[in-house]
């Protein structure tokens, strides 16, 4: 077989939400050589969709999460809706890597203009991971609990996506026309770059960290450009911008399954750990959750391992109630 054969084969894996995750990195490979490769994807995409083999168990699951969107009304404001087939909503946006998000396209008029306008929605699920492929060819991984909108208009002169939770994206350049994430603290303006936003709305800062390129960072009537090795910290309370050096690699280890970070606070740790595991956890003590420290976590290890492991350097007890877990000090 082929190289060109592998990867068609590759891509119709992909479109089932059943291609492994090594294969998957050999895709994405192929796809980001080059313009033509991404739109021979997009081809092959067409050709799955008209092929009538469209797995019924994904189309099953498609129904299934469109459902739980739509009963999920903080995900966006929600007006008169209109439904999509399976088939057109599929066919509209960038296909998404099945690891599996949540998606639905939803309607709803604007209440300024009176116009409808058209967004898809992609969630993610606590515990999980996705990663998209956008129209413009851009990619992006969306952390455990995080939301990306963005108009069915998206495409390559325009670029401007949603993001609450956070997000890895590698943008790619596009003669000049910007690509904006809009939080709600700031924005992100970039025109081809690789960088990290974290905008949970429940973490009490919004943090951008520049990996590759350059980006600009819009907050009320203030631009900041950023470098590569670069943070701009929102603090949510006063206010505040942050403009600081970082170890930039260490933004977007969760998306190789790893949690590094050289200066976090117990509480933060708490609350990503919470999203990793799918649980609430729960500090019981104000001095305990403002202590920092370093971590280093790899996935293979247990929410109970890491108890453990915090344990032998932090004094505290760990009592579980069903699905949650309460933290308090121990004074030794």
């Amino acid at each position: 077989m082929d190289r060109l054969s592998y990867i068609r084969n590759l891509a119709f894996l992909y479109f089932e939400g059943k291609i492994p995750r090594d294969a998957e990195s050999v895709l994405f490979d192929f796809i980001n050589e080059n313009s033509r490769h991404f739109t021979l994807f997009r081809k092959w995409e067409r050709e799955w969709l008209n092929s009538g083999q469209t797995n019924a168990d994904v189309e099953r699951q498609w129904k299934r999460l469109h459902t739980r969107m739509l009963a999920n009304e903080a995900a966006m404001p929600m007006f008169p809706k209109h439904r999509f087939t399976f088939r057109r909503m599929f066919s509209f946006v960038a296909v998404v890597l099945v690891l599996v998000c949540l998606s639905v396209a939803i309607l709803y008029r604007n209440v300024h203009t009176g116009m409808e306008v058209s967004y898809f929605v992609y969630e993610t699920p606590l515990g999980d991971k996705t990663r998209l492929l956008l129209a413009d060819g851009s990619s992006v991984w969306l952390n455990s609990g995080s939301t990306l909108k963005y108009s069915t208009g998206f495409n390559a002169k325009n670029r401007v996506v949603v993001l609450d939770g956070e997000g890895y994206f590698e943008v790619k350049q596009n003669g000049g026309v910007p690509f904006t994430v809009h939080t709600h603290g700031y924005d992100v303006v970039v025109k081809g770059t690789k960088f990290n936003v974290s905008a949970y709305e429940e973490d009490p800062f919004i943090s951008t960290t520049l990996i590759e390129g350059k980006v600009t960072v819009n907050y009320k009537d203030e631009s900041v450009d950023m470098q590569p090795g670069e943070e701009m910290k929102l603090i949510k309370s006063t206010g505040e911008l942050q403009h600081s050096r970082v170890n930039a690699a260490q933004s977007n280890a969760w998306t190789n399954n790893q949690l590094v970070d050289d200066n976090i606070t117990f509480q933060e740790l708490m609350m990503r750990l919470s999203r990793r595991f799918d649980v609430r956890i729960y500090v019981d003590d104000e001095v305990l959750s403002h202590q920092t420290f370093s971590v280093s976590l790899r996935n293979e290890e247990t929410l109970e391992q890491v108890f453990d492991a915090l344990q032998k350097i932090i004094p505290f007890s760990v009592k579980k109630e069903n699905q949650s877990y309460h933290i308090t000090s121990i004074n030794r």
